[in-house]
């Protein structure tokens, strides 16, 4: 299929900066995008109307108040990238969604901006890191945090196994050189139950941050 860069007039004679498109019209037909919906206002979980019972478990049982964004609603075109992109391990896919993510970032600013690590298992088992590939033409990504390898991928885990998997991050020396009145931001690929960038999120808020904020493309 074509990829189409649609560019207005005032676009082209502009100084600002023309983020490039890589996915076709057909392609983007079979995305759900979340912008605009009546998502979960803290953790963005689709058409919830109102706070979600994920984000009132996590408040009531684990005094944490989730703020988390998301882009796309998880289907089947989403199930099927991610397949691609980190099963069989395409990683020029990284790109797919670039324009999306840019957009967004030039929105939303943070002081520090990190991300879920792959496991030195994942890592030596696909090549590369499929979530800092997925940003790192777009934030200025800094490695904060080490994971732990896992029994078995979130992925095959179902939703009560996913809440019980223990804590498997680290967090790095470079932590104690941020201050503590930073804005920081965690990315992910996927938010399906928030189990990792919770876990995450609380290597941080331990350290005594306290404006933390967490970002995935899909939920």
């Amino acid at each position: 299929m074509e990829i189409i860069n649609n560019l207005k007039i005032t676009e082209i004679f502009s100084f600002k900066e023309i983020i490039p498109n890589y996915i076709c019209n057909l392609c983007r037909e079979q995305l759900s995008p979340l912008a605009g919906r009546n998502n979960c206002p803290h953790c963005f979980k689709p058409d919830s109307f109102e706070i979600c019972s994920d984000c009132q478990i996590w408040e009531q049982k684990y005094q944490e108040i989730n703020c988390h964004q998301a882009l796309f609603e998880y289907n089947q075109f989403i199930h099927s990238y991610f397949k691609l992109y980190k099963r069989y391990g395409d990683v020029l896919l990284a790109k797919l969604f670039y324009q999306d993510i840019k957009s967004w970032s030039l929105k939303n600013q943070f002081d520090v901006i990190t991300y879920i690590p792959a496991s030195r298992g994942h890592f030596q088992q696909r090549g590369f890191d499929p979530v800092y590939e997925l940003y790192a033409d777009i934030f200025d990504l800094k490695k904060l945090l080490v994971k732990v390898d896992a029994d078995k991928p979130q992925a095959q885990k179902n939703r009560l196994e996913r809440m019980r998997t223990p804590q498997t991050f680290l967090g790095l020396p470079e932590i104690n050189l941020i201050p503590r009145n930073q804005r920081i931001l965690i990315l992910d690929d996927i938010y399906t139950t928030g189990r990792t960038l919770m876990y995450a999120h609380d290597i941080f808020s331990e350290q005594g941050f306290q404006n933390i904020s967490t970002f995935s493309l899909s939920r």
